[in-house]
């Protein structure tokens, strides 16, 4: 009888051992930035946030500062499975779905509310159906906010697309970034992220484009004379997960990751629009850079707008664009 009872207790431990082993969820999470930006900060809350409200069933384990490759790379381990979630611009995800890039668009926007409801609706919802449906890629949340993207340049002042010409800028490893220097008549010129600051610092390149909190966050001030506030292009991100990971979640587990990624987006959004003007005070307190306020940006988006769609039409496709651009049209017609 003895016997049988420690047997009984053998199995019991192990059938709790067991469940226990599967309760638990390792996830892997691997994103290009850097300790210091507002959203490395949100990344970290969010993931603690999800450990805590899922008793620890769901760890989620991160990769930050492109340790685990650039951003196309993580977007392409995300689509086989290497990877369960990423941080990516809109352009990386274009590497997958051409049409994810339309809202990189220079001079496409007015403001941010505009391009939010844009991107979150109707008229953006065949491409993130595309990553779904083709890539096995969902979207945790389609808005993460980055900023507005302006040039910095290391020795020539610039307020109109004349005085870009023959300067090499820096551009991603994206078509409508290089089409959209080329449309301002200078020479764009394509550098791994990473490299940017030495390029700078080097004279490889002339200038370069990021959001104001970027060029603070990677002291790109530092080794440029001027910032033009161009205003040219918004930088929206995704969260994105694998397909095959999230469908594998218990029903609970992915409520509770979705309202606490959809929690950070939202505060991503205030955060970093007040980080755009505070770096900023601080980048010009260091009188390090001569800030340039008034550039002719209708002549830019005269430049560039339309150069850019004509360009990439065939890449993005005709009715998918002419969606984006009636859907901006009747959101200024209200």
């Amino acid at each position: 009888m003895a016997l049988k009872n420690t047997f009984r207790i053998c199995v019991a431990a192990a059938v709790i051992w067991a469940t226990g082993a599967q309760a638990e969820t390792v996830l892997r999470f691997g994103h290009p930035n850097v300790a210091g930006e507002v959203s490395s900060k949100l990344y970290d809350e969010f993931v603690e946030r999800i450990a805590e409200r899922t008793d620890g069933e769901i760890k989620i384990q991160v990769f930050p500062g492109e340790q685990l490759g650039k951003e196309t790379d993580m977007v392409q381990q995300l689509r086989d499975g290497v990877l369960d979630i990423t941080a990516a611009s809109m352009a990386a995800a274009s590497t997958l779905v051409p049409a994810m890039e339309i809202p990189s668009t220079p001079f496409l926007w007015s403001n941010w509310l505009e391009a939010e409801a844009v991107i979150s609706g109707a008229a953006m919802q065949p491409a993130f159906d595309e990553l779904e449906e083709t890539h096995n890629i969902i979207s945790l949340t389609k808005i993460w906010y980055w900023g507005w993207r302006n040039f910095t340049l290391s020795e020539k002042e610039v307020r109109t697309p004349d005085d870009m010409k023959g300067l090499k800028i820096r551009v991603p490893e994206s078509p409508v970034w290089v089409e959209m220097i080329r449309g301002i008549g200078a020479a764009p010129t394509p550098i791994p992220f990473s490299d940017v600051y030495t390029a700078l610092q080097q004279g490889t390149v002339d200038g370069q484009e990021n959001p104001i909190p970027t060029i603070y966050a990677r002291k790109f001030y530092e080794v440029q004379k001027y910032i033009v506030l161009s205003r040219h292009m918004l930088q929206n991100n995704l969260i994105l997960m694998n397909k095959n990971s999230f469908a594998a979640l218990e029903p609970r587990h992915q409520r509770i990751i979705l309202e606490e990624v959809g929690a950070a987006s939202a505060k991503m959004t205030l955060l970093q629009q007040r980080a755009e003007e505070d770096m900023l005070e601080e980048i010009v307190a260091t009188g390090k850079v001569t800030v340039i306020d008034d550039p002719d940006r209708a002549a830019f988006a005269e430049k560039s707008t339309e150069a850019v769609f004509t360009a990439l039409s065939e890449r993005w496709g005709e009715e998918n664009i002419s969606r984006v651009r009636a859907t901006i049209k009747s959101i200024r017609e209200q």
